[in-house]
């Protein structure tokens, strides 16, 4: 029997995902206890500034610095401002200016690239040469959140819009085995993005019914009377406004009743923030491009954190992040070992 050729060159590939890329430290810290070290790393946003700083060596500096974050130090470091974008990102992008000293992406311990995109074209941009810190600015310029960034004559924002998984960045690398890391697969906490309609329970369908219609309501019942409940009598369709239908045009059978019933939401449900509707947009399209990507350019090994209960703005939550990535990888591992030839 043929033996998988063990790979000579591992490529580290770091998703997008904001605040969920302090997993991305876990899961490079489990590689490293069982001897994995990969030959080039890229990045994508949050996953170009950590993969910025391993390739630095800082990776422990970065672990203790994130680990200390609080919400009032995440509040301090992101600077509001009006034009470009909600938050100038000066103050948390002069900390790793600090700590990358003016390196350069060519005098890293090891090939790096961070994915940026172009903001008049759409293009991807692959940054590997020039100011380090400026590569993973660009990378992680959200747009409408962070102002975009200034490199070569364009503005560049968020890798994210393009590719948020960069595979395909690895393999223009060289490298023959790919361990990619996405921290989006469970963020939208399994509800569905094909625009299907949750059906109206009947019970609830049947009280707004005798609301509607004047019929007394007592607690514990559906809100019909006995004649309603009748197993003879045709289930009764509420228009948009859930008010009955007419009985003169009432729909023909097999009229999908759940398409025609608003339900309001419950008093206690407030509107949507401005900052949570973009997060959740992004949260979206992260998803959406995500899957479109990883579908035409599969990794070898994809290993994908269970965050969906972790908010992009949620930095002061390192540790649980730390530990998610960590237990991700060694779920992975006995696949991992077997494909790099280790088992």
């Amino acid at each position: 029997m043929n033996q998988r050729r063990r790979p000579s060159r591992i490529g580290l590939v770091l998703g997008g995902g904001a605040a969920r890329g302090w997993a991305h430290i876990g899961a490079i810290r489990a590689l490293q206890e069982a001897g994995i070290r990969p030959d080039v790393v890229c990045g994508t946003s949050i996953g170009a500034l950590v993969g910025a700083v391993y390739a630095h060596g800082d990776l422990d500096w970065l672990e203790e610095w994130v680990s200390r974050l609080t919400w009032q130090t995440v509040v301090r470091l992101l600077d509001l401002r009006l034009s470009g974008g909600l938050l100038g990102g000066k103050k948390v992008i002069q900390v790793f200016a600090d700590q990358f000293a003016g390196c350069a992406i060519g005098e890293l311990k090891m090939p790096f690239a961070a994915v940026a995109t172009e903001l008049d074209t759409g293009r991807e941009t692959w940054l590997q040469d020039g100011s380090l810190v400026d590569a993973v600015r660009a990378s992680i310029a959200i747009p409408g959140i962070f102002t975009p960034q200034w490199h070569d004559g364009v503005w560049l924002v968020d890798g994210g819009l393009s590719n948020p998984v960069p595979v395909s960045v690895a393999r223009g690398m060289r490298a023959d085995c790919v361990i990619a890391i996405d921290l989006n697969n469970d963020i939208l906490n399994g509800r569905d993005l094909g625009g299907v309609t949750a059906e109206t329970p009947a019970p609830i369908a049947a009280r707004a019914a005798a609301v509607a219609s004047g019929a007394p309501v007592t607690e514990g019942s559906t809100g019909t009377n006995a004649s309603a409940t009748d197993d003879t009598a045709p289930p009764l369709a509420l228009r948009r406004n859930g008010k009955p239908w007419p009985r003169w045009l009432q729909p023909a059978p097999g009229y999908e009743e759940s398409r025609d019933v608003r339900v309001a939401p419950p008093p206690s449900a407030r509107v949507p923030s401005m900052l949570s509707s973009i997060a959740q947009s992004i949260d979206i399209m992260q998803v959406r491009i995500t899957r479109s990507r990883l579908a035409g350019e599969p990794a070898d090994i994809l290993i994908q954190p269970r965050l969906g209960g972790m908010g992009i703005f949620d930095f002061h939550r390192a540790r649980p992040a730390i530990e998610e990535g960590r237990a991700a990888v060694h779920n992975m591992m006995p696949a991992i070992l077997a494909r790099l030839g280790m088992d």
